[in-house]
C-alpha cells in the first residue's frame, strides 16, 4: 500500500477540492494536482484498478469503511502538553439526559420549525432531528395516500452523530453534500437522477440529480418541512428505538412499517443512474 487509509476531515476536504479541480484540468495541469493528492497520501490505486476516480469515488470509500476519518492529530507531543500546562482541561461527558427525556424534546409539536429559524445555538451541537410537513403541504399522491392513514406523521428521523446538526442538515435539506433523505425526497417528488453518471464508478448507490432538478427539491424542502431538532451526545444508538416506535415514512432501517414504493422508485433511479 503505497498511502494511507486514516484523514483529517481537513485532509479529506482538501482531497476533494483536488479531484475536483482535476477533472476540469488539461492533461499537464493533471499531473500536477495528481502528485498534490499523493502528497496528501490519497492513492485511488491502493482501492482499485479503475482508471480515474471521481469525488464520489472518494466518498463512497469512507462509506465503506475502507478509508477512516479521524480527528486532526498533527500536534507534537510537546505541544500538546504545553497545553495542557497552560490551559484549562475540558473533558467530554456523555448526556446524561434520559431517553425519554430526549423523545419528549424532539417530537414536541412546540419543537418544530422552518429551517431559517432552527436555534444557532443548538445546531452547532450533536443530536438527532426529525423532519415533517407544513400543515398545508403535502407529498404526491403514491405517497401522501399512505401517510394519511398513518398514525404518526414524521417524514424522517435522523442522527448528527460524528457532525453537528448544522452540518448534517445542510446536506439533507440544502444538498451541501448529498444525504440518503435528499435523494430520498427526491425520487418520492418524481425526480429522476442524471442518467448513466455513475457508470464506472466503485460506488454504485448514490445516485444524483441535475443542478437545475437538485435546486427544485431544495426549494421544496424550505418550503414544505418543519424541522425538530434537540441536542445530544450520549448513546445515538436510542434513534433505532426512535424509529421503531414512529416508523417515519422515508426510513428504511430499521422501520417496520418500511415502504415497498419507495424501495421501487430508489431502485428505478438506481437504475438510470447506472445506465
Amino acid at each position: 500500500m503505497k498511502g494511507k487509509r486514516k484523514f483529517t476531515e481537513d485532509e479529506a476536504n482538501k482531497i476533494r477540492s483536488l479531484i475536483s479541480q482535476k477533472l476540469l484540468a488539461s492533461t499537464k495541469e493533471q499531473k500536477k494536482i495528481r502528485e498534490k493528492i499523493r502528497d496528501l497520501g490519497f492513492y485511488f490505486s491502493d482501492f482499485s484498478n479503475k482508471k480515474g476516480y471521481t469525488v464520489d469515488d472518494f466518498d463512497w470509500l469512507i462509506e465503506s469503511g475502507q478509508i477512516r476519518i479521524i480527528e486532526r492529530t498533527s500536534q507534537s507531543i510537546n505541544e500538546v502538553n504545553e497545553i495542557m500546562e497552560h490551559s484549562p482541561t475540558k473533558t467530554r461527558i456523555d448526556s446524561n439526559v434520559s431517553g425519554e427525556d430526549i423523545e419528549q424534546e424532539l417530537f414536541a409539536e412546540r419543537s418544530f420549525k422552518q429551517y431559517d429559524d432552527l436555534n444557532l445555538t443548538t445546531l452547532d451541537k450533536t443530536g438527532f432531528y426529525c423532519l415533517r410537513l407544513k400543515a398545508k403541504s403535502k407529498l404526491p399522491d403514491r405517497y401522501q395516500l399512505i401517510l394519511d392513514k398513518r398514525k404518526s406523521k414524521f417524514l424522517y428521523i435522523g442522527k448528527a452523530e460524528k457532525q453537528t446538526l448544522k452540518k448534517r442538515l445542510s446536506q439533507e435539506i440544502c444538498h451541501k453534500k448529498p444525504g440518503t433523505f435528499f435523494r430520498s425526497i427526491g425520487c418520492v417528488l418524481g425526480y429522476l437522477p442524471i442518467e448513466g453518471h455513475l457508470k464506472g464508478h466503485l460506488n454504485q448507490n448514490n445516485y444524483k440529480f441535475s443542478v437545475s432538478d437538485t435546486a427544485k427539491i431544495v426549494e421544496w424542502l424550505i418550503s414544505n418541512i418543519e424541522i425538530s431538532i434537540v441536542e445530544y451526545n450520549g448513546n445515538f444508538e436510542i434513534e433505532k428505538k426512535f424509529i421503531e416506535k414512529y416508523c417515519p415514512l422515508l426510513n428504511d432501517d430499521h422501520n417496520p412499517m418500511k415502504l415497498q414504493e419507495l424501495k421501487d422508485d430508489k431502485d428505478k433511479c438506481r437504475k438510470i443512474a447506472r445506465g
